[in-house]
């Protein structure tokens, strides 16, 4: 098994959206040319790549992209480890958990061992 993370805006114009991946890499913002989870302009502080999140085995590193800025758990950062329930707080409004569900790995035979 193996680890895969959830976003799920819980305050926000997209209140309820959810995003799930198994990318090593995902981008988050308004761009719909540069982001995987795109998120609405009616927070006109996101920034068009707002942060992105980079897999590191099962360890979630998040960077800041933006001169706005970015808080997890109501404390400004431009890089951190995530972990599962963190909150993510972009623009002005809108808040995002960090989630990690476990995943069977689809190369894994479930019958082995």
């Amino acid at each position: 098994m193996s680890l895969k993370p959830l976003l799920i805006v819980e305050e926000g114009p997209d209140k309820g959206r959810q995003f799930a991946t198994e990318a090593v890499q995902f981008r988050v913002g308004r761009s719909e040319d540069e982001c995987d989870f795109v998120l609405s302009d009616e927070d006109s502080a996101i920034s068009r790549e707002h942060f992105a999140v980079i897999r590191r085995g099962d360890a979630f590193l998040f960077n800041n992209l933006s001169r706005n800025g970015s808080t997890i758990n109501g404390v400004k950062t431009e890089q951190t480890l995530l972990k599962d329930n963190d909150l993510i707080r972009v623009g002005l409004q809108t808040v995002i958990r960090f989630s990690l569900q476990e995943h069977r790995d689809s190369n894994v035979n479930p019958n082995f061992g």
